[in-house]
């Protein structure tokens, strides 16, 4: 039996990594570093998935699994010693700490089991951070466990391409959709070919651009704007005629720029986001809350509305309503999100301009900030 080590039990790790892993009976170990969470996996004993195909939905009830904490003693220290793949399902600010605290164990696969190989998956939406998240694994390691894990090791990027959901991180009732694999960089060192849902593929960096450009704007989008209009979910957003055009807005004008910025056809582009067009229109319930949260990150140079609408100012494309769904995140006023509230101070201190500049990395005097700027002012506050 093939056995995976799960690093985060949130709603990627459990509803998706977890679910698929233990359909196709591999043995799941998770590790993640909240209390609450760990506790309610171990007293349970199980947890459920509902599982939104595109012709049935079914509960899949995951168990006889086990989870650690991020403890001093290193209770998973057994279950990481013989892992055969090891996934990272974590935001990217927390991927540093996780390579600290994981490289004694590393050392000791090094020593104790170095004839088995292990590939580690990231699963996070940021790109171009491999290079970065591979230096903070061989950082701590002696020189021996770096040749070691040169030789022994296969870190590879992931695009996730499925939507989960669940009211709270220690819950034990999600929900996912799935519509589209894991698409995951070749070659790993383990067989994946009986796992359902994963796919290896070349071209990653590439193709999580154009999955940032298109799957993740368009969710942003509606996010903000549903936000805006009072709405809790994005299913109700969708349903309103106002956003859903804004999404297909920001969908072709991303299409338009993304065909001109990489070697793809106007057909390979269309049925990569065919299953995007799917979603669009998915039961499955989504928040707007998990979608929006973060909107630092989300508004960023090279994340997916400002540097989707840089690629096409960069091509003569005019991103109308890709700059709308920025001046829709500067917005943004979740008082539970720590990012949107920097944000709100940023702009109360310095202004709307400085504040866009500050978070799209960008002059005050480029265009998209100033194009920004003037739609935030007509926002109804």
């Amino acid at each position: 039996m093939q056995e995976i080590f799960i690093v985060g039990a949130g709603k990627i790790g459990k509803g998706f990594l977890g679910e698929v892993y233990h359909t196709a009976g591999w043995r799941l170990s998770f590790l993640d570093k909240d209390p609450e969470v760990a506790n309610a996996m171990r007293d349970a004993g199980k947890y459920t998935v509902k599982v939104h195909e595109t012709e049935k939905t079914y509960d899949h009830i995951v168990d006889g699994y086990d989870v650690y904490l991020t403890d001093p003693a290193y209770s998973c220290r057994d279950a990481f010693l013989c892992a055969d793949l090891m996934a990272l399902a974590l935001y990217p600010a927390d991927i540093d700490d996780a390579a600290a605290y994981l490289a004694p164990l590393l050392e000791a696969r090094a020593k104790e089991n170095p004839a088995q190989k292990l590939t580690i998956l990231s699963c996070t939406n940021k790109n171009h951070i491999m290079a970065h998240i591979e230096g903070e694994f061989l950082k701590p390691l002696s020189p021996a466990a770096q040749d070691w894990f040169r030789e022994n090791v296969a870190l590879r990027d992931v695009i996730i391409r499925r939507g989960t959901t669940s009211p709270s991180p220690a819950a034990l009732e999600l929900e996912t959709k799935a519509v589209a694999t894991l698409l995951i960089q070749s070659p790993v060192y383990c067989d994946l070919s009986q796992v359902p849902w994963m796919e290896l593929k070349d071209n990653i960096e590439q193709l999580k651009d154009i999955k940032l450009y298109t799957y993740n704007s368009t969710h942003a989008c509606c996010a903000f704007a549903s936000y805006l209009k009072g709405y809790t979910t994005i299913n109700e957003g969708m349903a309103d005629p106002e956003i859903f055009n804004l999404v297909q807005e920001v969908l072709d004008e991303s299409c338009a720029g993304l065909v001109k910025e990489f070697p793809i056809t106007e057909k390979e582009l269309y049925d990569f986001c065919y299953v995007l067009r799917t979603k669009l229109q998915s039961p499955h319930t989504d928040y707007v809350f998990r979608v929006a949260y973060d909107p630092m990150r989300k508004l960023s140079h090279n994340d997916r509305l400002t540097g989707n609408a840089l690629t096409c100012l960069k091509h003569g494309i005019d991103p109308k309503a890709l700059i709308q769904s920025i001046a829709n995140g500067m917005a943004y006023a979740e008082p539970k999100d720590p990012k949107a509230m920097e944000i709100q101070a940023l702009i109360r201190e310095k202004g709307i301009a400085a504040a866009v500049s500050q978070v799209c990395e960008l002059p005050q005097d480029h265009e998209l900030v100033q194009r920004v700027s003037t739609l935030y002012e007509k926002i109804g506050r």
